[in-house]
């Protein structure tokens, strides 16, 4: 008996020990573990704790950079104002010339005839209505036009400022890594494979990296893509006044052509034999094509809005 239970606690005797030093490496394992997360979640609170120092100081600097340059952007503005009077002053005394002018061929129109309209004068008379409304048309396009070029003159030089502006805000958020995509701080295996928590802890950090580098993006976007933004709203600025001077001088066209019509009525009104059906008829058509006109300038107008709303947005984004 005493045999038997010699053999029975002799593999035990042996057994023990080795479960003692697993358990005591385990620890040690655990240790290491511990530790090394605690170094990991240090270096990351060092690290969120410097970009959140950055975008404060970014955030700071960008204000002072925008009350430092909205200032010049100002003066430009105020410049451009004040051409702006004289281009109308201009424009204004051509107009009073050429109204002058006209009173003048209008007044002799009549002198001959005492008054009395003949067939012959209400023809002349057409005639220089015609030609006084094109010169005043011609006039007012060329005004909007050197007014549009100062405009986009103006533009250009604000352009040159804001894209300064913007490289000194870029070189600052350079300067403060926020143009730079951090690398994950993760966990490495330890005598062995990763544990489940060391896993979850890299995908979250994958995660937090990706998520921290598209806010940085849309910090300085402004800056990055502003002068795309600018140049694509320089475009529109041309396009927009050709548009709208495409569309005046179609009206204009049509407003000749009642001028033709009125005077026809003065015509009728000196007795002379016209179709007043014909003549109503006309207008109707010519006030038809004056709707038909703003109908496909509006049109056009609506349809470009929705389209650059989509192309800001896609710019806005890159």
């Amino acid at each position: 008996m005493k045999k038997t239970l010699t053999l029975i606690l002799f593999p035990l005797a042996l057994i023990i020990p080795i479960d003692q030093i697993h358990a005591k490496e385990d620890k040690e394992l655990q240790k290491q573990r511990q530790e090394a997360q605690k170094e990991r979640q240090a270096q990351k609170n060092e690290r969120n704790q410097e970009l959140t120092d950055s975008i404060k100081s970014f955030q700071e600097f960008t204000r002072n950079l925008k009350n430092e340059y909205s200032a010049l952007l100002k003066d430009i503005d105020t410049e451009f104002e004040l051409t702006q009077v004289d281009l109308q002053a201009e424009r204004a005394a051509k107009v009073a010339a050429a109204e002058a002018e006209y009173q003048k061929k209008w007044t002799s129109l009549f002198m001959p005839t005492g008054g009395h309209m003949t067939m012959e004068a209400l023809k002349k008379i057409e005639q220089e209505a015609k030609a006084h409304s094109d010169e005043l048309f011609r006039i007012k396009e060329e005004a909007a036009r050197i007014a549009h070029k100062e405009k986009m003159a103006s533009e250009e030089q604000k352009h040159a400022l804001l894209q300064e502006r913007d490289t000194r805000a870029l070189e600052e958020a350079h300067s403060l890594s926020l143009t730079k995509k951090y690398e994950p701080i993760l966990a490495t295996p330890i005598r062995g494979e990763l544990t489940r928590q060391e896993k979850q802890w890299n995908e979250r950090e994958e995660k937090d990296i990706e998520k921290t580098h598209t806010r940085n993006l849309q910090i300085v976007r402004e800056f990055k893509n502003g002068g795309k933004l600018r140049e694509w709203e320089r475009n529109n600025l041309d396009k927009d006044f050709e548009l709208q001077w495409q569309e005046k001088r179609e009206l204009h066209t049509i407003e000749s052509q009642q001028m033709f019509v009125n005077n026809l009525l003065m015509q009728a009104a000196q007795g002379a034999e016209v179709n007043q059906q014909e003549i109503m008829a006309k207008f109707a058509e010519l006030g038809k094509q004056t709707k038909l006109v703003k109908i496909k300038y509006d049109t056009m107008r609506k349809k470009n809005s929705i389209i650059r709303r989509q192309e800001q947005k896609k710019l806005q984004e890159e």
